[in-house]
């Protein structure tokens, strides 16, 4: 009987081996390559459809998180208010059933926590603001049950108490620090597409002035992508006029751009030793950040404060 060899993966098809024989003795082969029954496709990773951004700060995070979260233990999400941290958790954990305890806004969290089933997902919100004894009860729960499925937002801000500090060290090696919008500028345009309403039937998209995009690029968005999508969604709403949108349309504090202040003199060396290491590597930003020793998102954000 013939063999079958499977070829490698890409190659669509398999190999129909026959023997030629002389005598009793292979004195050759004859293959027939064969189409390969490709009915059911392969399963492909799971796309995150809601989460825009081509940055590099900005896809670093995302595939590290995801990347972290294809195992079944807890993953924590960490950045400043509103940079998609509950958004990208929902799109890691899927659409099944997920249970939601949000510290912000919760009142009995020990007793919720303690009767959460490990095995079901958990998003858990605001870490920040849970109180010592559900901090307590967590930790508990993640000493019994190291592999629930569980992710955890955190906005960093005042010191963390001792309960709080013994989570995120633990949480530590499986902890994604997501980069605010100031670290990955060169998103914003295709946030303003993603974040823009569906137009009304007849209607043309909302549009953007050059100099409006400068503005909107200038401005250090302290409420991240959150507060863009508040100021997208004003403009949609409430806008009057026709053609792009003009920087004379934005909010005044994002118009008027943030006030220039004089560099000191450490800042001065700062950006000429960071000038002249990009020029040492031809402006490859990921080897200049190696050889200065900082992240790729921290070389980015020092370089838009001393360009703007």
């Amino acid at each position: 009987a013939p063999a079958i060899a499977e070829l490698p993966e890409g190659a669509g098809c398999s190999a129909r081996i026959d023997l030629v024989r002389q005598e009793g003795a292979v004195v050759g082969i004859v293959a027939v390559l064969e189409p390969r029954d490709e009915t059911t496709p392969r399963p492909r990773p799971r796309p995150l459809p809601c989460l825009t951004g081509s940055s590099l700060p900005w896809r670093y995070a995302v595939e590290r998180a995801a990347e972290l979260a294809r195992s079944p233990e807890p993953v924590l999400l960490t950045g400043e208010r509103g940079t998609g941290k509950t958004a990208l958790a929902r799109e890691l954990l899927g659409p099944g059933d997920l249970q939601l305890i949000d510290a912000a806004e919760h009142g009995d969290l020990e007793r919720d926590l303690a009767h959460w089933a490990a095995g079901s997902p958990l998003l858990l919100r605001h870490a920040e603001r849970l109180t010592q004894p559900a901090v307590a009860t967590l930790n508990s729960l993640l000493d019994t049950h190291p592999d629930a499925r569980l992710l955890i937002t955190h906005t960093p801000g005042t010191p963390p108490g001792p309960c709080l500090q013994r989570l995120l060290d633990k949480l530590a090696a499986r902890t994604v620090v997501l980069p605010s919008l100031r670290e990955r500028t060169e998103d914003i345009r295709e946030l303003l597409s993603a974040l823009a309403p569906r137009p009304a039937p007849g209607s043309p998209p909302l549009t953007w002035t050059l100099d409006a995009l400068r503005a909107l690029e200038q401005h250090p968005w302290p409420g991240n992508v959150t507060e863009l999508a508040h100021v997208v969604q004003a403009l949609a709403e409430h806008r009057r006029a026709s053609g792009p949108v003009r920087r004379a349309e934005l909010p005044d504090t994002v118009r008027e751009g943030p006030a220039a202040r004089p560099l000191s003199p450490m800042e001065h060396a700062e950006r000429a030793a960071i000038l002249e290491t990009l020029h040492r590597h031809g402006g490859n930003k990921s080897r200049a950040a190696a050889a200065l020793g900082i992240g790729r998102a921290t070389l980015y954000r020092k370089l838009r404060e001393y360009e703007g």
